[in-house]
């Protein structure tokens, strides 16, 4: 099995392409341990992003401009 950093954090949903191509660099030289580490804070994000976003949500509907 190749490493293959980038492709692993672009599937745990870190947004990769959207950094510099210098920023690009420093993730595709990343360990094994530390794409594991970055996914899984990823992956843990993303499980509470949706709350976060509805809260986001409710509070611009509920704005009293």
């Amino acid at each position: 099995m190749s490493h293959e950093p980038l492709e692993a954090l672009r599937s745990a949903g870190t947004p990769v392409d959207l950094l510099s191509a210098s920023e690009r660099e420093v993730f595709a030289s990343l360990s094994p341990d530390e794409v594991s580490v970055l996914g899984s804070i990823q992956t843990r994000l993303n499980a509470v992003a949706a709350a976060v976003e509805g809260q986001v949500a409710d509070s611009n509907t509920n704005v009293v401009c």
